[in-house]
């Protein structure tokens, strides 16, 4: 239940690799971009299953992991039983890894078969995006992070429909930069905020 950076726990368990610490400077990740979002590093994966139980989410809904990074939260939410489930990653060689990820851990087939990782820009995702949860950890900067939110809010005003975003950060005393993001926009409402294995989850929503 510790952060498996070094015992890698989660990845055993599941049968997969998601663990470690990734610069995004050795991969071709569009270099134009490196200020906005620098390394990969993984949730804490028994955290997160926890957070998803404790907002008991219907199973009909769509989650998108917005920096999918290696696939481990879009693991958890296709065993979590989410309808549809989309990682968004920017980097090809993550892409390709989260893909063998979803092949090889130990899920039913009809689990793995509804997730779907996407080599892509998450701005471009939140323009068209129908989906209905959004989970973004380690979130890139705090001016790219407030683009995608205004995006998604302002996406969920047309569609008249409720969104969530889950937020989720390392431990800290002093509020994040991501915190105020949405302390600034009067379109979202906090609605559940834990702290657990050295990491803080907040849940906002929006819309509907």
């Amino acid at each position: 239940m510790v952060d498996d950076q070094y015992l890698k726990i989660f990845d055993r368990s599941y049968g997969v690799r998601t663990s470690g610490f990734i610069s995004l400077a050795s991969t071709s990740f569009d270099p134009t971009k490196l200020r906005q979002a620098t390394s990969y590093g993984p949730v804490n994966g028994w955290a997160f299953r926890r957070i998803l139980k404790d907002l008991s989410l219907s199973h009909k809904l769509h989650f998108v992991d917005l920096g999918a990074g290696l696939g481990r939260p879009c693991i958890l939410a296709a065993e979590h039983g989410f309808e549809k489930v989309t990682g968004v990653e920017l980097a090809p060689e993550l892409c390709v890894v989260a893909r063998e990820n979803v092949v090889s851990c130990r899920l039913p087939e009809l689990c793995k078969s509804r997730i779907c990782i996407i080599e892509g820009d998450i701005l471009d995702y939140c323009d068209h995006t129908e989906d209905d949860v959004f989970f973004v950890y380690r979130p890139f900067t705090p001016q790219l992070f407030r683009r995608a939110c205004e995006k998604l809010a302002e996406r969920a005003a047309r569609q008249k429909k409720p969104i969530l975003i889950i937020h989720s950060q390392r431990l800290s005393a002093e509020p994040s930069p991501e915190v105020q993001v949405f302390a600034e926009n009067q379109s979202f409402r906090k609605v559940y905020e834990r702290n657990m294995f050295g990491q803080s989850f907040f849940a906002y929503q929006c819309g509907g």
